[in-house]
Parts: C-alpha cells; sequence; structure tokens
C-alpha cells in the first residue's frame, strides 16, 4: 500500500527486481501522509495485520483520527493485539508513537541496524 493523498494499493510483488520497484514507485502521485490510514483501512476492510511498518520522508500529518488512536480501535475492532512501527527515512524531529503504548515504535533515520531493531520489536524481543 501506499500514500498518494489517499491509501491506495501499490502493484510491486516479491519477484519484481528492484529497478522494476523503484521505477513503479517513482511514478506514484506521493501525497500527505496521514499515519492513520493503515489502521483506518484495515478496520474498514476487516485485514488481519500483526504488525502496522509505514516507512514515510518524515513528513507526517494527521487527519481527523491520531494513530494512536486508529491502531486502538483496530485492536479493539480484530482483537489483534497489532503493534505499530513509523520509520522516518530522514533524521527529522517527528513523534507519532504513544509513549504509553508499549506496542508503537518510532524510527528516525535508517541505517542497517534498523531492519532488525523492527523485526526484534514486532517479535517482543525490544523491550523498553
Amino acid at each position: 500500500m501506499a500514500f498518494c493523498h489517499n491509501f491506495v494499493p501499490l502493484d510491486i510483488s516479491p519477484r519484481q527486481r528492484l529497478d522494476d520497484v523503484v521505477r513503479t514507485v517513482s511514478g506514484l502521485p506521493f501525497g500527505r501522509t496521514d499515519c492513520a490510514l493503515p489502521m483506518l483501512w484495515a478496520t474498514a476492510t476487516s485485514t488481519p495485520v500483526d504488525a502496522f511498518v509505514i516507512y514515510t520522508d518524515s513528513e507526517t500529518w494527521c487527519g481527523a483520527v491520531h494513530p494512536h488512536q486508529a491502531l486502538e480501535t483496530y485492536r479493539q475492532a480484530m482483537s489483534i493485539d497489532a503493534k505499530l512501527i513509523v520509520v522516518g527515512m530522514t533524521a527529522t524531529e517527528f513523534t507519532i508513537a504513544s509513549p504509553d503504548d508499549a506496542g508503537m515504535l518510532d524510527v528516525v533515520g535508517f541505517d542497517t541496524a534498523a531492519p532488525n531493531v523492527i523485526t526484534d520489536f514486532v517479535r517482543g524481543e525490544v523491550q523498553e
């Protein structure tokens, strides 16, 4: 899925070459990043999700629902203790995660350690 002023399907597959994926993604009319949209979409479509991972250029925007509220609504509706990880690909200041929710994580900047941190967090191996 991708942010293009709305939350839209991203037509890529694991079998595609990286250059083709880059070409596909580069052609998207990117827009604001409302980090609540993945949880709102999953709730509306009853899609089971263990973890929402959002990659953004750090230009996040909140719509009518804050992401932590959308995540809580999703958890209640689906009876899944889903997690939320928001990865700001540039090291600028932002915060999405609620400090009171151990199931949310903000990652600011991205290096070779980030995928392992995200994986460990989703598995429940990262503690406060």
